[in-house]
């Protein structure tokens, strides 16, 4: 398994899934043409709910995040499953530097867009696509196999209502900790929307990978672009989804999953 992390734009590999051993490849340090930008207002500064945490001991490795990508896909073609829960400027720089990625790779699970929903940093975009349009629009014409997962999934049947919350902070100090290290986004969705509760893109997204037939609802087979030359509408994940362009689909976008399920495996999880 393949893991892009949002936090320091890192590339995380499981080689042992028996023993859970993470290797760590730091990646680019900022967008391909466009300054660093950052949510801390939505997520805080450690990206963990502002709960000052002690700096993880790992130690990352010493090749770069993108000539981990190429070499690993090449050693299992057909084989690996990326999953980007961050903006996508590794995964375009590997392709810049391979053009031929797509031929190695089984499939990629994008966390990104906001499908045709309002976007969560503009009324237009959501923050992975955002942060780096371009490296979006450089992988959505890479000819990967891409499966797009919207943050707005995460408001829908699959949000962290107020009794969803009591449920996890009963069950566990695990539980208690996925409650505790979204307290920044909880607070920013009540000013936002009065809705109090957490939305959880990313778990989503992994919940779609790993357990593709129990989770995805409806699915459609679509072309998609990423507006990256206008500053108004910068970022945003343009779906056609009435076929208007007429062009071959490039991506699967999920259009809904089953909210349940997903809380379901959460819980048993967290428990």
């Amino acid at each position: 398994m393949v893991l892009f992390s949002a936090k320091k734009n890192a590339l995380i590999t499981i080689e042992k899934a028996e023993t859970y051993i993470p290797l760590i490849y730091e990646g680019m340090s900022k967008p391909l043409f466009r300054e660093h930008y950052t949510s801390y207002h939505i997520h805080g500064k450690d990206g963990m709910g502002d709960m000052n945490l002690p700096e993880p001991s790992l130690i990352s490795e010493a090749k770069h995040a993108v000539d981990a990508i190429i070499d690993i896909v090449r050693k299992f073609p057909g084989e690996i499953e990326i999953i980007t829960l961050g903006p996508l400027t590794n995964l375009a720089m590997a392709v810049l530097k391979e053009p031929d990625l797509y031929k190695f790779v089984k499939a990629v699970y994008i966390m990104g867009g906001a499908g045709l929903k309002p976007g969560n940093i503009t009324p237009l975009a959501e923050f992975n696509i955002y942060a780096d349009a371009e490296a979006a629009h450089i992988v959505l014409n890479s000819g990967l196999p891409l499966v797009f997962c919207g943050w707005e999934l995460g408001m829908e049947d699959a949000f962290i209502n107020e009794s969803d919350m009591d449920k996890l902070s009963s069950l566990s100090d695990l539980g208690q900790f996925a409650v505790r290290c979204n307290k920044t986004l909880i607070e920013f969705n009540i000013e936002r929307c009065n809705r109090k509760g957490f939305d959880l893109p990313d778990p989503i997204t992994m919940a779609v990978a790993l357990y593709p037939n129990e989770m995805i609802a409806d699915k459609l087979a679509v072309y998609g672009y990423v507006e990256y030359q206008s500053e108004r509408s910068y970022g945003h994940l343009v779906i056609d989804s009435t076929h208007l362009l007429n062009k071959p689909h490039n991506m699967t976008f999920i259009m809904k999953i089953k909210g349940s399920v997903f809380k379901n495996k959460l819980f048993t999880l967290l428990s």
